[in-house]
């Protein structure tokens, strides 16, 4: 990883992980009830992570998108990065 992501919430760029298949899960609220859903996603890492807060969320863009919410309409999603699974597990580590 390098150094150059500040805790701002500013995009920045880690070749390291650029291309990497992965697949991630998540979730998100249920509008007008307290319940939450899960989703899956698969594609490709992008490079660009983010980081916010602190202590850090780690945040980390994923494209190419080949598995994903039937209505989720977007080429991108941001995961943090506890949620993505890399699907070759002698590739890079994803921290």
């Amino acid at each position: 990883m390098t150094d150059e992501g500040p805790l701002t919430g500013t995009p920045y760029f880690d070749g390291a992980i650029a291309g990497v298949r992965v697949q991630a899960d998540g979730g998100n609220a249920e509008v007008g009830s307290r319940l939450a859903s899960r989703e899956m996603f698969e594609g490709r890492l992008t490079g660009r992570r983010m980081n916010v807060g602190d202590p850090p969320w780690r945040w980390l863009e994923i494209g190419e998108l080949t598995a994903k919410p039937a209505d989720f309409g977007e080429d991108f999603v941001w995961c943090e990065v506890s949620y993505i699974y890399p699907m070759d597990p002698s590739g890079p580590r994803i921290a």
